[in-house]
């Protein structure tokens, strides 16, 4: 038996196995929540998948996205886990542009339920895919073995640059997320981020906004973006606004708080 988390999951894993078969794979670097998963042993499930891609076109990627939400060997393969359908948002009424793209679909479980989840791509140039950090390597395999599947490499962000990421996103957003902060802490904890590397990237104002970002954010924001995409065993050691205050200034400190 699948959680509602897990069966997010392994539709996520599922998409992209088949994605870099389908397609080639150095189009695509696998970011955000799912690639601390997949690579930097975050605990945080994730409702959305997030990937840049490089090359390509709109409408050729558009073509295979739907491709395999619709084909059926790829709904079998889900159905073993107890989803037992995908309903795809229309596809007219995706957001296609060549900035993003979105497929947005409903895993419904054999209970009769229906679990949202998305697939999101971001557009970015060859000249970027140069001059990042990506190595390709495989899934980990504790996560692929609790699906009963073999690890398959994918193209990603390496710590370093996915702790730049969140920073960034931390004070970029227009609405601050508490998942920015635990993600910097997980990324923290393994090794990736420290405050000379915070020093050096953002300036002044920046290190500023973030803080301030931070400090906004209050326990039940924290609840509900991060404490929910947790496992039952992990809940409880979050689950209190002292663990959350203890959380912000962990992070608070890498920008010289």
């Amino acid at each position: 038996m699948y959680t509602d988390l897990q069966l997010r999951e392994v539709f996520h894993l599922c998409f992209l196995e088949r994605l870099i078969k389908l397609t080639a794979p150095g189009l695509y670097a696998l970011k955000g929540g799912v690639n601390l998963r997949f690579y930097f042993k975050s605990p945080c499930y994730s409702e959305v998948m997030d990937l840049d891609v490089f090359a390509g076109s709109v409408s050729t990627l558009k073509k295979n996205g739907y491709k395999i939400l619709q084909e059926a060997s790829f709904l079998r393969s889900l159905q073993v886990y107890g989803v037992d359908g995908i309903e795809i948002n229309d596809p007219d009424k995706a957001k296609h542009t060549e900035v993003t793209q979105r497929f947005r679909v409903g895993l419904i479980t054999q209970a009769g339920q229906r679990l949202p989840s998305k697939v999101e791509f971001s557009r970015r140039t060859e000249q970027q895919r140069v001059s990042e950090q990506l190595v390709t390597e495989r899934i980990d395999p504790d996560i692929a073995r609790h699906y009963r599947k073999l690890s398959f490499p994918v193209q990603h962000y390496t710590g370093e640059v996915a702790a730049l990421q969140k920073v960034a996103a931390l004070y970029g957003r227009q609405t601050t997320q508490a998942r920015d902060v635990f993600d910097l802490s997980v990324l923290y904890a393994g090794g990736y981020i420290n405050r000379q590397m915070i020093q050096s990237a953002l300036s002044d104002e920046e290190k500023t906004k973030a803080c301030d970002c931070i400090l906004s954010l209050g326990f039940s924001e924290f609840a509900g973006q991060v404490i929910e995409f947790l496992p039952e065993s992990e809940r409880a050691q979050y689950d209190s606004p002292a663990a959350w205050a203890a959380l912000q200034d962990d992070v608070l400190a890498l920008f010289g708080v």
